[in-house]
């Protein structure tokens, strides 16, 4: 029903292609070349399009049956000398979609707009035609013609050989200028959907020489797409976007199509799987688990890879997702071939891990999908684990080392399972872990049966509310939670009774109503709106539906941790390096707490599911809980430096004094941040009892100078008020400066009084107590009048 954009040198092309062709058949010189090129030819591989190779040049043979038909051209990086900006493995770009055409001299590669369709019979689309002429990116000269298959022969030896920059790894531009002579096509590979082409490729910059191997995929799409499925804000999958223009409305009409695998049964299986029987797929997903891996990962590794068969049980779909090991002495198998989807092991010091994909972009088919596992992602999962649950769990004090392979291979198990989620289609679902009572997380039995959040797609790693003596053990995200299986069900269960995306809409949105009294199935996409206001249940890394009540019990622990830091990581030689490591990832942890409770001051919820539980879409952080919030903030401010410098730590570690007074400042300044004020008086408009911006400064000066001389003879006391006066200086010369754009006049006059009111208080308390008092407040009036 609908097209994408054609060229219109492609459409007249291809009307005139069956005259072209027998006139360059009758071309006896080019059919003579072609027996010439290849007895010539080093190497030659037959597939859809067939592939020659003669001293590192490179000729692609095209029939012409493939001119007009969609193509995928995608690129990876296959081998690399520095990976400052790229991976073996990695592909930074999404393939794009091409097709080629041909005159009598000529093949020409089309790039085409995915993102435009339009209905072929509507009257508007000769318009559509006229202003959606697609570009040519390329013009090869035909230098010979396979008579027997009807196949045109072009050398790409150039187009090969350099970077295309709409798939380029290195985001689009190489890192510096190329070397000619390190250049060369090492292989090229030809199959019946796809052709697999390896160059190398020298580059010279500024900082260093590189050298890297990159992997080109050419990929014949099936001529009927896959039945698309309309995406929806309310399940939180990767999608592509589409535009739709008509003659039946003015306006662009805009949508997206899930982006997912083709899971469906076997046509002989189809009636067995309507009646509810298990059935094999058609076509399993297959992850190939590098042989680089060390052995006893392996096993964690396929196990969080098949975790997801239990969500396609659920709809009727056995072995629907399989992992292998890489084939040994196969040579056949090629990991960065495109058939292959693979779990990839990167030996870099980063700490990361992320789940990719290639799809169709006319139905959002997923093609394949990889997985990259750098190495140091181990050692920061166990970093989490210690800093979220040492406190309650001893199995995980000590170094990496000591801990229990089992309990390091549920780590990489779940860490697995949620790239591989990635991989599927789905998005980071960070309302997961808000549908949790906080309590509940401090129940042995809730907690082994339910995990830490409602989806392993969420931010929310290990139990960090658990206190000691509530015997929790199950510390851990859940394999798969309710959400998981849920939008498994959602995106690729068969809906046999549609015959297309519009007529499968009235089922998915039941199937999201039936469930929306049960916060298990919501979704929440990344934190923050266009106006900075931040929603308190779409935090990363947090638990629980009230952060500000899960922060304090964070916090507890890590006291304890801090506590206990000295002898729970020094049990072998390199204790005291391990002591820094580990007193950064508790410190960090602790951070945390400070960053979700920031969220509630002048946060608002957001609900696209409205329920009983959610009976608006916007609604409000309540003046109790942003009071609370601050107070529990500033609270943890006044009092953590007993605990995070002490004696024990700084016998072994050297001062912690400025990095902790340095981390203070910054906690004092951001609760006057631009964004947090702004926030707090957009907040404060739509509410009946408000915490204006006035009780919001006044609350923190009667925390800051509000309290005995003792205390504000204190080092730490004294930098978090200096913070704060210079924070509210700033904020008058900013706004000053750009006229006024910063903040309106009321939150202007509100941050002058609280400026006005402190100043008072330094004059008062310049007049008394000892020098240092007297000089640090005579320098608070300093800054205030300078």
């Amino acid at each position: 029903m609908f097209r994408y954009k054609l060229s219109l040198l492609l459409i007249m092309g291809m009307i005139a292609l069956a005259f072209k062709v027998d006139a360059q058949s009758s071309n006896s010189a080019l059919i003579k070349k072609y027996q010439s090129l290849v007895s010539k030819a080093d190497t030659s591989d037959d597939g859809f399009i067939s592939v020659h190779m003669n001293h590192n040049k490179l000729w692609l043979e095209i029939p012409d049956s493939i001119m007009g038909r969609d193509l995928l051209i995608g690129s990876r990086v296959e081998e690399i000398s520095s990976t400052r900006n790229a991976v073996a493995g990695q592909m930074m770009h999404n393939p794009m979609m091409v097709r080629f055409s041909q005159d009598e001299k000529s093949v020409y590669l089309h790039a085409m707009d995915t993102k435009n369709q339009m209905d072929e019979n509507d009257p508007i689309s000769i318009s559509f035609d006229r202003n959606s002429m697609q570009t040519i990116m390329h013009a090869f000269t035909i230098e010979a013609r396979n008579q027997k298959n009807n196949a045109s022969v072009i050398e790409v030896t150039k187009l090969f050989n350099s970077q295309i920059p709409q798939i380029s790894p290195f985001g689009g531009a190489s890192r510096g200028k190329s070397i000619p002579e390190a250049t060369r096509t090492i292989s090229a590979r030809a199959y019946s959907a796809n052709v697999e082409i390896v160059t190398q490729m020298g580059f010279t910059g500024k900082r260093q020489q590189f050298m890297c191997s990159l992997h080109r995929s050419i990929v014949l799409l099936p001529e009927t797409p896959m039945q698309p499925r309309l995406s929806t804000k309310k399940i939180g999958y990767y999608d592509e976007p589409k535009k739709e223009l008509s003659s039946e409305y003015m306006d662009v009409k805009s949508y997206a199509f899930v982006k997912r695998w083709r899971i469906e049964a076997k046509k002989e299986d189809i009636k067995r799987h309507k009646n509810g029987e298990l059935v094999e797929p058609a076509k399993p997903i297959v992850f190939y688990v590098d042989n680089s891996i060390p052995e006893k990962w392996k096993t964690y590794i396929k196990a969080g890879i098949e975790d997801w068969q239990k969500a396609f049980e659920a709809i009727g779909f056995k072995n629907a997702i399989v992992a292998k090991d890489y084939p040994v002495n196969d040579t056949s198998f090629h990991a960065n071939d495109f058939t292959n989807s693979c779990f990839r092991y990167v030996t870099t010091e980063k700490a990361n891990a992320m789940g990719l994909h290639w799809i169709d972009p006319r139905s959002g088919e997923i093609l394949q999908g990889d997985v990259l596992f750098y190495h140091n992602v181990i050692k920061k999962l166990y970093q989490w684990r210690f800093a979220q649950t040492a406190a309650v769990d001893p199995a995980i004090r000590g170094n990496a080392a000591d801990v229990d392979d089992q309990i390091m291979g549920e780590l990489i198990r779940y860490a697995s399972a949620h790239e591989i989620g990635h991989a599927l289609g789905l998005k980071h679902n960070y309302r997961a872990s808000y549908a949790y009572p906080v309590d509940s997380l401090r129940s042995p039995t809730f907690t082994k049966k339910y995990g830490t959040a409602a989806s392993i797609m969420d931010y929310a790693r290990n139990n960090y509310i658990a206190q000691p003596g509530d015997k929790v053990t199950s510390l851990t995200p859940p394999l798969l939670g309710t959400y998981d299986y849920f939008s498994i069900k959602w995106a690729y269960q068969p809906i046999y009774s549609a015959a297309n995306p519009q007529e499968e809409l009235a089922v998915l949105n039941q199937w999201i109503a039936d469930r929306s009294k049960d916060d298990m199935y919501l979704y929440g996409p990344k934190n923050g709106k266009g106006d900075g206001t931040l929603d308190p249940s779409l935090q990363s890394e947090s638990l629980g539906d009230d952060v500000v009540k899960a922060s304090r019990y964070g916090a507890a622990n890590a006291k304890i941790i801090m506590e206990n830091l000295v002898e729970w990581t020094g049990k072998n030689q390199n204790g005291s390096l391990n002591l820094k490591g580990m007193y950064e990832a508790v410190l960090k942890q602790y951070n945390q707490y400070f960053k979700h409770t920031e969220a509630c001051l002048g946060g608002m919820y957001e609900f696209d599911v409205i329920s009983k539980n959610h009976p608006e879409k916007f609604q409000t952080v309540s003046r109790k809980k942003q009071k609370e919030a601050l107070g529990f903030i500033m609270e943890e401010l006044l009092s953590q430096y007993d605990w995070l410098s002490t004696e024990k730590l700084t016998q072994r570690m050297g001062s912690l004094a400025q990095t902790t007074m340095k981390s203070q400042g910054e906690k004092v300044s951001n609760l006057i941040s631009r964004s947090v004020l702004v926030r707090m008086y957009t907040c404060s408009t739509m509410t009946k009892d408000p915490y204006r911006v006035n009780e919001y400064l006044g609350d923190i000066s009667n925390y800051l100078f509000n309290v005995s001389n003792k205390k504000q003879s204190t080092a730490w006391m004294r930098n978090m008020q200096v913070e704060y006066v210079k924070g509210l200086k700033k904020l008058l010369n900013e706004n000053s400066a750009d006229g006024g754009h910063i903040f309106n006049n009321v939150t202007m006059a509100d941050i002058k009084a609280e400026l006005d009111h402190v100043h008072s208080i330094a004059l008062k308390k310049a007049e008394k107590g000892n020098a240092s008092l007297k000089a640090h407040f005579n320098y608070i009036k300093y800054i205030i009048e300078g």
